[in-house]
């Protein structure tokens, strides 16, 4: 699991850096998380591929979204075939039909437009799922919470005390399956898999102010991705706009668990500013801080 900051600009793209778009890479799954303009051009700058599978959009503000119908058109001149699977707020779809034909044409390949809510999953595969949740910024504005499916661990000695050798039935047993020993025994795999362990999780917030929900999706994460937007000197200016400081990122991190925190969403009036941001941050959380800026990765390990 690695993430790409691709994006890190709040509300307007300046000349180093773009807006919001992050890149994830989930077991060979290539996921952006918004797409903000010029993202094309920033994807191939930091090696990461805009021939994506999906792309998620957590609000329809323009430095989320304006990427988007350039990347299709793109793909489309680079001859794809395969689908594109594009996440929106439920109440979102039509707009989105809109943008994708209002900007170009709707390509040749398909393009897939998905409608989220918070009752479910977006995507359920057997290595992750990515669940939407609300956020307080706009009517239909939500985060994603990625989290990678429990692991159970094969105990070898257990399958060797029950009289099962090293083989295709260790196989089974990982596999759900029952199996029988040569004594006539029967084996469940609940006899010899540990208890499941979880696993990773990366949230991203997009556009938000502090909340409980953010705190209870971001609980125990590997990964808080959040929008911090302002210094606290402008933290009027970030309750009216319905943004955060990076102290009050740093406190959802702390309530919620979190081991490591992504500051993004950077006001570019804070450009050259990131580490005010991160001693304000210090002040609030023990765990990992990073002011990202377009171009750093990390592997969640």
């Amino acid at each position: 699991m690695q993430v790409t900051a691709i994006g890190t600009s709040g509300g307007l793209p300046t000349s180093q850096y773009g807006t919001s778009c992050i890149y994830l890479n989930l077991f060979g799954d290539k996921i952006l998380f918004d797409c903000g303009e010029g993202s094309q051009q920033r994807l191939m700058k930091y090696d990461s591929s805009p021939n994506v599978d999906a792309v998620f959009i957590s609000h329809f503000h323009a430095d989320h979204t304006l990427g988007l119908p350039g990347l299709i058109q793109a793909l489309e001149m680079d001859e794809r075939e395969r689908p594109l699977d594009i996440y929106v707020p439920e109440q979102r779809k039509q707009r989105t039909n809109d943008m994708i034909t209002g900007a170009y044409e709707w390509p040749s390949y398909p393009v897939k437009i998905h409608g989220y809510d918070e009752s479910d999953p977006a995507i359920q595969t057997d290595n992750y799922t990515i669940q939407p949740f609300n956020t307080p910024y706009t009517e239909h504005s939500h985060g994603l919470s990625v989290q990678e499916t429990p692991k159970r661990e094969f105990l070898v000695k257990k399958a060797q005390e029950l009289g099962i050798n090293p083989g295709p039935k260790y196989g089974k047993l990982q596999n759900g399956h029952a199996i029988e020993t040569d004594d006539g025994d029967t084996v469940e795999p609940e006899d010899v898999l540990s208890e499941p362990k979880p696993g990773r999780k990366i949230v991203y917030t997009g556009d938000t102010r502090p909340s409980d929900a953010i705190i209870d999706a971001a609980s125990d994460a590997s990964l808080l991705i959040y929008s911090a937007m302002f210094t606290e000197a402008l933290a009027e200016r970030a309750r009216s706009t319905g943004h955060s400081t990076a102290s009050e990122a740093a406190q959802v991190a702390s309530k919620s668990g979190s081991q490591k925190i992504w500051l993004t969403h950077i006001s570019p009036r804070h450009e050259g500013e990131e580490q005010k941001l991160k001693s304000q941050a210090n002040n609030e959380f023990d765990g990992e801080i990073a002011v990202v800026r377009d171009g750093d990765v990390t592997q969640i390990t």
